[in-house]
């Protein structure tokens, strides 16, 4: 597993324009970009605070300061690139897992459309044996794939317990745009998201040609769907597999 340990903020323009060549020149025949979005309300009538990206090839995270950058986050060029480009460009592959809301709020808050998406959820339902009527969580899909050891699984849920603890005890708004970011916070975000190229190789292994068409489809669909206005971010039908 990937270090939780190793990562830094990036929060000024000039260090995101030091880091967009090394996104860039990561590896794409396959995934390099793990990506997880943290906000208030995750959708176009909330607010975008945090990308946590990770670099798989550098095993190390980067926390994207929106909150504080703004639109800058996005738009800050070195050469030709930006991270609206890197997120949109079809051929650098970005893997998430449950990719709507964070297209969503990409899409209606920052004119990002993207594309070169992998979905991990939609791998793991397409993989499962027997019925996929449902689809899993990360946290379910963290305790059933990792391969966790009985010490990690331990430290595992008691960051996440720490983290629900944050967000039980204070409104999400308070936790995700408070500055400096508490480090529990970070630890919270970072230790699913070093995860997902362990989830990725395994779920990825498995997808035979009848089905890995049929993901890639319904990862279109996924981003289409976001962008539209009739689009809602919650609701127990989005627990339901589209097959």
């Amino acid at each position: 597993m990937d270090t939780v340990d190793n990562w830094s903020i990036v929060d000024t323009k000039e260090a995101l324009a030091a880091l967009i060549p090394v996104l860039v020149e990561l590896p794409v025949h396959s995934p390099s970009l793990f990506i997880d979005l943290e906000g208030y309300n995750l959708c176009r009538k909330g607010s975008v605070s945090l990308i946590t990206l990770h670099a798989a090839p550098l095993k190390k995270t980067f926390f994207i300061d929106v909150l504080v950058l703004g639109p800058d986050a996005f738009t800050v060029s070195e050469g030709e690139w930006t991270l609206k480009r890197i997120l949109e460009d079809e051929d650098i592959p970005k893997v998430f897992f449950d990719c709507r809301n964070d297209s969503d709020a990409l899409y209606n808050l920052f004119q990002v459309d993207m594309k070169g998406v992998k979905d991990v959820q939609l791998m793991e339902l397409a993989t499962r044996p027997g019925r996929k009527r449902f689809l899993n969580g990360l946290a379910r899909t963290i305790e059933g794939y990792a391969g966790l050891n009985p010490d990690q699984l331990e430290e595992w849920k008691k960051v996440k317990e720490q983290g629900k603890d944050m967000f039980n005890n204070s409104e999400t708004a308070v936790v995700v745009e408070q500055r400096p970011l508490d480090p529990v916070f970070l630890k919270y975000s970072v230790q699913d998201v070093v995860l997902l190229p362990k989830l990725y190789r395994i779920f990825d292994l498995k997808l035979n040609n009848k089905w890995r068409p049929k993901v890639e489809n319904e990862v279109f669909w996924r981003l289409q769907y976001a962008r539209q206005a009739n689009y809602f971010g919650e609701g127990r039908d989005r627990a339901l597999g589209p097959w």
